[in-house]
């Protein structure tokens, strides 16, 4: 096994769940547990072997000779997503740019792979989020939602007033409808969630 090769991999593989993570909310109850994992699985493991097969490919390039083996690996593995979304040219059809590279395969690849995540993690999040909205009242799900803006150490003072400024006209809504479902869907997803409904 060579080494270096899975240090880029492993990078990469790092990189793809972390852009994973920022693009999904998964709930804690997913009915097709298996089948998600098993797409998030195959992506994460697929940017791996790709990353570390392009470390096999350039590893004896001049210009990363003189680096240290393991800064080499690590250098193209966290490059591997620059790399794969290189644009080689474009060509014109009908007036409409067509770019051609590994960035286009890359693209519809990916694609492919987060319409199947998302299919599976928005059924969950409808469940979970009609689940709490039934249970709590708009008062309720409104006093829990400015909470969670409160104790959110990762928002700033400005997203914070962002934040409340939405909650209070969603509440004002919700007050002012015969059926405040809607507003009570929308606090009980941002509550389980972390983001609004815009």
């Amino acid at each position: 096994m060579n080494w270096e090769a899975a240090v880029s991999g492993f990078v990469a593989g790092v990189l793809t769940v972390f852009d994973l993570d920022r693009t999904f909310y998964f709930p804690s109850k997913i009915q097709k547990r298996f089948r998600l994992w098993a797409w998030y699985c195959f992506f994460v493991l697929a940017n791996a072997g790709l990353a570390a097969g392009l470390y096999l490919a350039v590893r004896d390039l001049d210009t990363l000779k003189s680096l240290n083996v393991w800064l080499k690996a690590t250098i193209v593995g966290a490059s591997y997503l620059a790399i794969i979304r290189a644009k080689l040219t474009t060509f014109e059809v009908s007036g409409k740019s067509i770019p051609f590279g590994p960035e286009a395969l890359y693209d519809a690849a990916k694609a492919f792979v987060y319409k199947r995540i998302n299919h599976i993690a928005k059924a969950a999040r409808r469940d979970e989020t009609l689940e709490l909205a039934g249970k709590k009242t708009l008062t309720e799900l409104g006093q829990e939602a400015k909470l969670a803006i409160d104790q959110d150490a990762l928002m700033t003072p400005d997203e914070k007033r962002a934040y409340k400024e939405w909650l209070l006209k969603v509440l004002q809504e919700g007050q002012a409808a015969s059926d405040d479902a809607d507003q009570r869907n929308a606090i009980a997803d941002f509550i389980l969630s972390g983001r609004r409904v815009l």
